[in-house]
């Protein structure tokens, strides 16, 4: 059985000590997508890029503003396992 591995993103605000999550890669590229372009591009220069279609494989750390501009504060599922268990 393989192991799977995750490689992690983040947003900017992370080097600043903001409180924040490991989210889904899947659930961030999918909120970005309900987004209008312009606040789309804006949040996603906030954060480390990465192609779309590794997104399974993709651990995304968000502060908790960069998440609610997201709307991902209200999506328990976008939250990884670790997460959770920590909270």
């Amino acid at each position: 059985m393989r192991k799977q591995v995750f490689r992690e993103r983040e947003c900017i605000h992370r080097d600043d000590d903001a409180a924040g999550e490991f989210y889904n890669g899947v659930f961030y590229v999918q909120a970005l997508q309900r987004l209008p372009i312009d606040q789309a591009m804006q949040v996603a220069a906030r954060v480390s890029s990465f192609f779309w279609v590794d997104a399974p494989h993709i651990l995304v750390w968000l502060c908790h503003e960069c998440a609610a501009d997201l709307n991902l504060l209200d999506t328990p599922r976008a939250l990884t396992q670790v997460s959770r268990r920590q909270a």
